[in-house]
């Protein structure tokens, strides 16, 4: 696995890269043509080499690698990483992986998206295949404003120190700078909270959903999946995850 300091290096090239957007546009463009080119080779590859009952895939992995996953994301920044456009249909037989995680990248799709990235995951997966999904709790956020519980007023500082402008950060305790910047920055388009998140998922032909902490599954192979964590901090990520796990 490759070490946090490597995957913030990737992450600070990319913020650089966006506030030149012309030269962003082409360089998306470029990492995503190179691995649709790469792409049937690497998802044969996988799947000759890896058994059936220990295939993982995952989505919207970004810089995020993990030994023995198949990883995928829509702008492949590794060569390792797999091209897919999960909004679109999958390039992937059906009922080919056991385990899947989806971690922070669901709530980036608009609610319709995600009832499709949710029946194609359904089908891919194999009978008795799980899904863990990991999102922003819209119970924390609409909470923020009103909550004296420690780990969330840490959470708002967190926030608005780490990704404030200089006038957030001038106010660092203000929660509702920090409700703002979950329900608007990063690509977000659609926060689920638990009720709402457990009826997409039976909708699209899930059943078992339930919720797990960081870092806990009763399923052995997807114990140390999680790595949101390694990006915000333990606190953060336990503070605003909603994480569930479904299965097939």
């Amino acid at each position: 696995m490759q070490s946090d300091v490597q995957i913030t290096a990737v992450q600070r090239a990319g913020q650089a890269l966006q506030k030149i957007p012309a030269a962003h546009g082409v360089a998306v463009l470029g990492l995503q043509l190179a691995g649709r080119a790469r792409r049937p080779g690497q998802l044969a590859r996988y799947l000759r080499a890896v058994p059936p009952d220990k295939r993982k895939l995952s989505l919207g992995a970004g810089a995020m690698t993990l030994p023995g996953w198949l990883c995928t994301d829509l702008v492949p920044v590794k060569p390792s990483v797999m091209y897919l456009d999960a909004a679109k249909q999958w390039p992937i037989p059906s009922a080919s992986f056991r385990y899947m995680l989806c971690e922070h990248m669901f709530e980036q799709v608009p609610y319709d998206v995600g009832l499709r990235v949710l029946r194609e995951a359904r089908r891919v997966l194999q009978p008795g295949g799980v899904l863990r999904l990991s999102t922003p709790d819209l119970n924390v956020v609409r909470s923020l404003p009103d909550s004296t519980e420690a780990d969330v007023l840490e959470y708002v500082r967190w926030s608005n120190r780490t990704f404030g402008t200089p006038a957030e950060r001038a106010d660092m305790d203000s929660p509702v700078h920090t409700l703002n910047r979950v329900m608007r920055a990063w690509g977000h388009s659609y926060i689920y909270d638990e009720a709402t998140l457990r009826n997409a998922l039976q909708r699209s032909g899930f059943q078992e959903i339930r919720r797990c902490g960081p870092d806990m599954s009763e399923h052995t192979e997807l114990l140390g999946a999680d790595r949101h964590a390694a990006l915000v901090g333990d606190t953060p990520n336990r503070v605003e995850s909603l994480i569930v796990e479904a299965t097939v």
